[in-house]
C-alpha cells in the first residue's frame, strides 16, 4: 500500500496500458519501439549524476555558505527562478531542473522557511525559459529541425509568446512570494565527498559533451562503470527507478493512445489552420505530454510554429503536460505535492495561455 501511495503515477499508467494492449493488441516488437531509448538513456545518466551529487553533500555544504546571502522568501525565489529561466534556454529544462531543484532542497535544509512552492516555480520557470531556443527542450529541438531556419530565427519566432509569459511568471512570484523573513537553522557542519563530487561533476561535463554529439549511449556506459568500479553502492541504492519505469510505461500508453482510430478520426475532423493547429497542440499536451503531442501533431500538419506555440504554452497545465514537472516534483517525494502543483500550475496556464491566443490573433 505504501508503495502504491509512493509511486500512484506509475501505477495508473500501468493501469491504462492493459485495456489500450487489450484493443489494440500491439506485437512486441511494437511496444519496444514505441519507448524513445534515447530520452531514457539520458535521463539515467542525469539522474545517477544527480544523485552522486546529492549523496557528496556539496549542496548543503553550498546552502550553509550562501543562505544568508538572501534576506527573505522573493529575493530567494526571484534569483532561483531567474536561474531557472536562463539555465534552461541552454541546458534544457530537465537538466536545469536536475541541478536547480536537489540545491533547493538543500537549502530547505537550512532553513524553517516551506520552499515547496519555489520548488513548483522553478519547473514552471524551466517551462518558460526552455521554450526560446530550439535547444531548450526536447520538444523545440524535434521542431526546429523540421522548420529548417537558423537559431535566431527560431527564437525570434518563439519570443512572441515566451516574452509575455515571462512578464506573467514575475507578477505570479511578486504576488505569491511575500517578503518574508528566511529563518535560518543552520545544522551541524556537513563533509564533502570531494571525490564523488569532483568525479561527478566530471561526469555531467561530459555527458553535456555526449548530449550535443548524440553519444549519450556511450556517456551512460562511462558513468555507469566509473560509479560500479569505484564502489559508490549508495548510488545505485538511492537512485530513482520508479522514475524510469513511469517514463517506459508513458511512453508506451502515448504510442497506443495515438494509434487508436477514434483518436485519429479526431484528428482529421479537424481543420488545421494556424489556431486550431495550435488549440489542438494544446489541448494534446494537456493528455500525452508535450514532446509526444508535437510528434503526433506532426502527422497532421506541418504548421510547425503554430504546434511549437502549443505545445510550449501547455507545458505548464497539468502534471503530465511536460514531462519537466514530473522530475521536478518526484524530488520531493510527497504525494500531496501534485494537488499544489496545480494549485500555481492551472491559474498559470490559462492566463498564458490566453495571452498567447490574442497575440496570435493580432499578429499573426
Amino acid at each position: 500500500m505504501k508503495l502504491l501511495k509512493k509511486e500512484w503515477l506509475f501505477f495508473i499508467f500501468l493501469a491504462l496500458f492493459f485495456p489500450l494492449y487489450f484493443k489494440l493488441k500491439p506485437t512486441l516488437n511494437e511496444i519496444i519501439s514505441s519507448i524513445d531509448f534515447a530520452t531514457l538513456r539520458a535521463l539515467i545518466a542525469l539522474l545517477l549524476i544527480t544523485t552522486a551529487l546529492r549523496i557528496s553533500k556539496f549542496f548543503d555544504f553550498l546552502a550553509i555558505k550562501t543562505i544568508d546571502k538572501f534576506k527573505n522568501e522573493r529575493r530567494l525565489a526571484i534569483a532561483f527562478i531567474s536561474l531557472a529561466l536562463v539555465l534552461s534556454m541552454f541546458l534544457t529544462n530537465d537538466i536545469t531542473l536536475f541541478i536547480l531543484v536537489p540545491l533547493t532542497i538543500a537549502f530547505s535544509s537550512q532553513i524553517k522557511n516551506d520552499l515547496t512552492k519555489l520548488i513548483i516555480f522553478e519547473a514552471i520557470a524551466v517551462n518558460v525559459g526552455s521554450a526560446l531556443t530550439p535547444f531548450g527542450n526536447p520538444q523545440n529541438l524535434f521542431l526546429f529541425r523540421q522548420m529548417d531556419i537558423g537559431v535566431l530565427d527560431f527564437i525570434k519566432t518563439m519570443s512572441f509568446i515566451v516574452v509575455p509569459e515571462l512578464v506573467l511568471l514575475f507578477i505570479f512570484v511578486f504576488l505569491l512570494f511575500k517578503p518574508k523573513t528566511l529563518e535560518i537553522e543552520l545544522k551541524e557542519k556537513v563533509k564533502v565527498d570531494k571525490f564523488l563530487f569532483f568525479s561527478s561533476l566530471i561526469l555531467f561535463l561530459i555527458f553535456i559533451f555526449a548530449l550535443e554529439n548524440s553519444l549519450v549511449r556511450y556517456a551512460l556506459i562511462i558513468i555507469i562503470s566509473f560509479y560500479l568500479f569505484s564502489k559508490q553502492n549508495e548510488v545505485f541504492l538511492k537512485f530513482d527507478y520508479f522514475l524510469i519505469f513511469t517514463f517506459i510505461i508513458m511512453f508506451i500508453d502515448f504510442s497506443l493512445l495515438a494509434k487508436l482510430q477514434s483518436v485519429q478520426d479526431i484528428m482529421h475532423s479537424f481543420k488545421t489552420d494556424f489556431i486550431n493547429v495550435f488549440n489542438i497542440s494544446v489541448v494534446l499536451s494537456q493528455f500525452i505530454s508535450n514532446v509526444p503531442a508535437a510528434i503526433f501533431m506532426t502527422h497532421f500538419s506541418n504548421d510547425y510554429v503554430a504546434i511549437a506555440y502549443g505545445v510550449n504554452v501547455a507545458g505548464n497545465g497539468l502534471l503530465i503536460s511536460s514531462l519537466a514537472n514530473v522530475i521536478a516534483l518526484r524530488f520531493l517525494n510527497n504525494s500531496k505535492v501534485y494537488l499544489s502543483f496545480h494549485k500555481y500550475s492551472i491559474p498559470f496556464f490559462i492566463l498564458s495561455y490566453l495571452l498567447v491566443f490574442l497575440i496570435i490573433q493580432k499578429f499573426i
